[in-house]
């Protein structure tokens, strides 16, 4: 069973020409110094592989929280990196960027300036589970299906909800599909957010043959196609549906430190 909070970031390289170096700092140095913050308990990461719908940045990190008040969990949070740490790197600054870039704490820091472009920094709750998740680092899924979207204007969400449920369960039919977690959004830190965020995790990273399979299961599936409204417009407006593999299953344990990194 996962937490029933999840901290979601979106990211990507401000010059692409270092995506090596990015990754090294977010795996090594940077999700360990966030899984040392109070009841964040898991971390994974993952990177685009295939857009079927929508846009979202290329890398999604995702931190399981034990903490249910989101307010709570994003105060001490913060607390914990606004107080030094010599582990802490600071985030490589950006290509092109001197002397003067803004360092966000002593000892660590972010963001202005930082080579770490961040699209989304937002806190969700979760809101159904289903099947056999597992975020361990032994046990994290390959693929992830990432599902982006909202209630359509006019549409009833309660009921809507209801709909998704089943589409969820149809899905989880197909071949590879071994869990769905549903979450809605409750708070923003930075960049912008979609009210609910479907996760589905997969045990195979084909995700060319793994959507052609969905396709056929939809095709034919009891909950049928998403909802219309009386106009004709869809219930749920789906602003990514988006394919990623993992790239990441870090743990508190730092393997890159200032001293290494200097070397």
């Amino acid at each position: 069973m996962l937490t029933n909070t999840l901290m979601l970031v979106r990211t990507h390289p401000q010059d692409p020409a270092r995506e090596d170096e990015f990754n090294d700092w977010y795996n090594g140095n940077h999700v360990p110094d966030v899984l040392n913050a109070p009841n964040f308990e898991a971390a994974l990461r993952y990177k685009e592989a295939a857009t079927y719908m929508g846009e979202a940045p290329p890398y999604l990190a995702l931190y399981y929280v034990s903490e249910d008040d989101v307010v709570k969990a994003n105060v001490e949070l913060m607390e914990y990196l606004n107080a030094p740490d010599p582990k802490r790197m600071v985030m490589p600054e950006a290509t092109g960027r001197g002397d003067d870039w803004e360092i966000h704490a002593e000892g660590g820091g972010t963001r202005p300036g930082g080579l770490i472009s961040v699209d989304t920094w937002a806190f969700y709750s979760k809101t159904i589970e289903k099947g056999n998740t597992d975020v361990s680092p032994e046990g994290a899924a390959k693929a992830l299906l990432v599902v982006y979207a909202a209630p359509a204007e006019g549409a009833d969400a309660e009921e809507l909800s209801k709909w998704y449920d089943w589409h969820v369960d149809d899905i989880l039919t197909t071949k590879g599909f071994r869990s769905s977690t549903r979450y809605e959004l409750a708070s923003i830190n930075a960049g912008s957010a979609p009210q609910w965020c479907a996760i589905y995790e997969l045990d195979r990273d084909d995700v060319e043959q793994v959507q052609a399979d969905l396709g056929q299961v939809l095709a034919v599936a009891p909950s049928g196609a998403i909802p219309t409204l009386d106009d004709g417009r869809m219930a749920l407006d789906v602003s990514g549906y988006i394919y990623m593999t993992l790239c990441g299953a870090p743990t508190k344990v730092h393997t890159l430190l200032p001293d290494m990194a200097a070397s």
